[in-house]
């Protein structure tokens, strides 16, 4: 070989290397899905969901596109827990670069292949990319399966007794993350409690009664607190598990306002 074809095919062969590296680069390096992927709700129930502030808490859609170059996808929820897969969300859909709707839209009801409920907990979405051999796991952004509604109750109410217009300070567990409202109810000359006044509070564990009824003093008599909280799954639960609630219900969330 003369030391020109030498020279010749040592750049080739260098450019070939070259290339292989850029190109394993890439693979590496270039974002493969876009459209910011996040499950829509974030949190859902697949035993008693139901639809909520405009959306089906029954189940939690994600939606995005293909960067660089159509592709086959398979699309699987993970437990973010175990890192298991429990259900093949889509098999081989064919994706067009670039178009989300309806290519890049997929659905699951928090089943697993065995058509069990998946346990409560935090998932995520794992799509494979069939043809370029890549995985993408969207762990940043999982969902939640709640499937047990808050069970809030009122732990204290002071002071218990009081003139009316004066603050109360009320004290709950089990409230979600957004809060609770706090539902009023006096009982009246027959023992049946009427809702009177109702209020929502940002914080998760109390909140304050002005002691007012309907921009007025509340009137002397005694008062029952119930609760009533919405997770982030769209669950309502409520203290006691029943409204209105009776005396023996109430417990330590009673008021009695005197002159």
């Amino acid at each position: 070989m003369s030391r020109l074809s030498s020279a010749a095919f040592g750049t080739l062969a260098a450019a070939t290397v070259a290339a292989f590296f850029v190109t394993q680069h890439l693979k590496v390096s270039t974002p493969l899905v876009a459209g910011f992927p996040r499950p829509a709700p974030s949190a859902f129930n697949p035993v008693d969901g139901r639809f909520c502030e405009g959306r089906d808490h029954r189940m939690t859609r994600i939606s995005f596109y293909l960067l660089n170059h159509a592709d086959d996808v398979n699309v699987y929820a993970v437990s973010r827990r175990t890192g298991a897969v429990v259900r093949m969300v889509a098999s081989h859909r064919h994706m067009r670069k670039g178009v989300r709707i309806p290519d890049g839209e997929f659905s699951w009801n928090g089943r697993e292949d065995s058509g069990a409920v998946a346990p409560d907990g935090a998932y995520y979405f794992r799509v494979v990319l069939l043809s370029n051999g890549r995985k993408v796991n969207l762990s940043n952004t999982p969902v939640q399966i709640i499937t047990t509604p808050p069970r809030p109750a009122v732990t204290s109410v002071s002071p218990s007794q009081t003139p009316g217009g004066s603050p109360v300070k009320i004290r709950f567990s089990g409230g979600a993350p957004s809060g609770a409202s706090v539902l009023l109810y006096h009982v009246g000359r027959h023992g049946m409690p009427r809702l009177v006044q109702s209020f929502g509070t940002g914080n998760p564990a109390g909140a304050t009664w002005n002691g007012m009824v309907h921009g007025r003093p509340a009137p002397r008599g005694k008062y029952l607190v119930g609760l009533q909280v919405t997770d982030q799954a769209c669950n309502t639960g409520t203290f006691p598990a029943i409204l209105p609630p009776t005396p023996r219900t109430t417990q330590v969330a009673e008021i009695t306002v005197r002159p």
